[in-house]
């Protein structure tokens, strides 16, 4: 089995914001968030600085992804939106009895903030 761990998000304001935050980079206790616009949207994702091989995205606490989501709400005055988790991959069994490699577990933290006050916490 293999596991996929991942901190990815959206931005989501006015013009005006979004083009001024899009293409940078924020540290919040020693985790570097990436901001980068895709499309028409602004993206937010968790950098690895690990060289150890273990996932910044396993090992940043719950606490940590709730508030920079709060703080980046509040800061830009605009909707912001998490998701922690993880996918694990293994054969999984199909009909015909062969088996395929897919995602049989996963596991999600969501939060979301509009202006800094919570709208979705799970």
């Amino acid at each position: 089995m293999d596991y996929e761990y991942s901190v990815i998000g959206s931005i989501s304001g006015n013009a005006d914001t979004l083009s001024s935050i899009a293409d940078t980079e924020f540290t919040y206790n020693k985790y570097i968030f990436v901001i980068r616009k895709i499309g028409n949207s602004v993206g937010i994702s968790l950098r690895d600085t690990h060289s150890t091989g273990e996932s910044d995205c396993k090992t940043i606490p719950d606490e940590d992804i709730i508030a920079v989501c709060k703080l980046l709400s509040e800061q830009y005055a605009c909707t912001v939106s998490i998701r922690k988790g993880y996918e694990v991959y293994g054969n999984a069994n199909v009909f015909n009895g062969g088996s395929d490699y897919e995602v049989i577990e996963e596991k999600w933290l969501s939060v979301e903030f509009d202006n800094g006050i919570a709208r979705k916490l799970h």
